[in-house]
């Protein structure tokens, strides 16, 4: 899934409520205390103070309780900050507004996969799929379809990204015992977990068979080799 940037000028986003204020800058149209605390927003994002930049967006939510920007920067800020939890309930809040907005979709989607809310998490990547059609995101709903054990709609998901060029183009990255990481194609990231629904399901032969045609498919890859080995290693009485 692409990354999330916080890129938000939120003196142009509250513009659109500037009438719930009373008050008047002298020779403008805009509220003195958007414009104070817009000012405040952007001058402690740029010198790096996420906690003076997360209360001016309070303050401005205050003023603006229905701008959908406003919760999504917010969302964002606390995404960014690995504070999950917030990030998720006020993603959340943002599509009790609008459940169209996908930057929500996708924060709410991630903050509970970081949270290991894995039904969660999947139910927003599904929203996110039938909004974007990315394949990418296809592939984390794929993998969680897997870790739910609804081994069929993973097998499913994994046989429209094989079917899709685009698998062969886009990669996913995987950690290496170096700690370099390297880039693996979606294709045979999603062979890798058929090889894997396949060992879950006690197929450990076919299984053997599927990770052994990802390593022809990206020889080297270090997490399916470590993999196999553990699939082939000799059983130890008691295990």
């Amino acid at each position: 899934m692409k990354k999330i940037f916080l890129v938000l000028t939120v003196l142009v986003l509250v513009y659109t409520s500037a009438a719930q204020s009373t008050e008047i800058a002298p020779g403008d149209s805009i509220p003195w205390e958007l414009r104070k605390q817009s000012f405040i927003y952007n001058t402690a994002k740029m010198f790096n103070d996420p906690l003076v930049t997360r209360m001016a967006l309070y303050n401005l939510l205050s003023e603006n309780p229905g701008n959908i920007a406003l919760y999504d920067s917010l969302a964002l800020l606390y995404i960014q900050y690995n504070q999950n939890a917030s990030a998720a309930l006020v993603a959340q809040q943002a599509l009790r507004i609008n459940p169209q907005d996908q930057l929500a979709i996708e924060i709410a989607a991630t903050s509970f996969d970081n949270l290991g809310v894995k039904d969660k998490a999947l139910n927003n990547y599904e929203k996110l799929y039938l909004a974007s059609g990315d394949i990418n995101t296809l592939y984390k709903i794929s993998f969680l379809q897997f870790e739910l054990e609804r081994f069929a709609e993973s097998n499913t998901s994994l046989d429209i990204i094989m079917g899709d060029p685009q698998a062969e183009e886009r990669s996913i990255r995987f950690p290496t015992s170096d700690g370099v990481g390297q880039e693996v194609a979606l294709k045979v990231a999603a062979n890798r977990v058929k090889a894997m629904i396949l060992e879950e399901k006690g197929s450990a032969e076919e299984a053997k068979a599927k990770y052994l045609e990802v390593l022809e498919m990206h020889p080297g890859f270090q997490i399916v080799q470590q993999q196999l080995r553990e699939l082939t290693k000799p059983k130890t009485e008691g295990e």
